[in-house]
């Protein structure tokens, strides 16, 4: 999709304009919190949860959606977790799963069972070895081998 089509979808969802207020189907209201392409079409669009008290102060700014753009094309679409269980937001986190019914907040070493991972030291984040899809799995920030409890933060479908 390129980033004219994606912004003409994005539209049908925009309930108030004002203040930047998305509704998706399924999914609590959002705020378009960041977005804009550079000279190149490089950029995205970052939604958080509109009704920032819902969210814990510890993950307050964490996305709930992002959909980053490449050379005006949609390159990547990801999805966080931004809060904690027990916490009011933990209701709205998205609820999508991969194969094995993993997903935001499963235990990081259960897509081991679906893929190989490889740990980038730089971005902290883990990538799915390329028989399964390119997939790029956020956890704690740490290899699985300093910690072997992460749990999945975030999910990001990265297009081939």
């Amino acid at each position: 999709m390129d980033a004219a089509d994606l912004e003409t979808e994005l539209s049908r969802y925009l309930v108030e304009g004002r203040r930047l207020r998305y509704r998706f189907e399924g999914a609590p209201d959002l705020h378009l919190s960041n977005f804009g392409l550079d000279e190149h079409g490089n950029g995205g669009y970052s939604f958080s949860i509109f009704e920032s008290e819902v969210v814990g102060e510890l993950r307050w700014g964490t996305p709930a959606l992002s959909i980053l753009v490449e050379s005006g094309k949609v390159y990547a679409i990801k999805a966080y977790d931004f809060s904690f269980p027990g916490e009011p937001a933990h209701g709205l986190v998205y609820k999508g799963r991969l194969s094995g019914n993993i997903g935001l907040g499963s235990p990081l070493s259960e897509v081991l069972s679906l893929s190989s991972l490889e740990f980038d030291d730089a971005e902290e984040w883990f990538y799915t070895s390329c028989d399964y899809g390119v997939l790029e799995v956020s956890g704690w920030g740490g290899s699985l081998d300093d910690e072997p409890n992460q749990l999945i933060t975030a999910i990001c479908v990265i297009s081939a």
